[in-house]
């Protein structure tokens, strides 16, 4: 009986497991996007420094962090909002879930959101 669909004595339902696969990468994605907007992955301690820095000194640059904050959170709720259905006890597996969203997301904005940035034209963003 172990053979035909059952692991153990219970029945495997494989109907959920694309639904839950893509639930997990849309979150990864949309994670990654918030890392992306934030540019956490790439920028060095010195550099932010350097940009809370302007940001007290000019009100652009302060309005800046504060769109590109809020934008950055709203991709994150919508990643959580995503994967939740994806979690069978979302009491006991809902943080560890999130945790590994987001460091697959961090380790994905440090490979590619340079790229990403300079696609989406932003300002002194370089591929490579």
């Amino acid at each position: 009986m172990a053979g035909r669909g059952s692991a153990g004595g219970f029945p495997v339902d494989l109907t959920l497991l694309p639904e839950t696969f893509f639930r997990v990468g849309g979150a990864i994605v949309l994670d990654t996007l918030a890392f992306v907007v934030w540019n956490v992955g790439t920028r060095s301690p010195l550099e932010l420094f350097v940009a809370m820095r302007d940001a007290v000194r000019r009100r652009r640059s302060l309005f800046a962090g504060f769109v590109s904050a809020l934008i950055g959170i709203i991709f994150v709720a919508a990643a959580t909002v995503l994967l939740l259905p994806a979690i069978a006890i979302p009491e006991l597996d809902f943080v560890p879930a999130e945790l590994f969203t987001l460091l697959v997301a961090l380790v994905l904005e440090h490979l590619v959101g340079n790229d990403l940035r300079a696609l989406a034209g932003a300002p002194g963003s370089t591929p490579g």
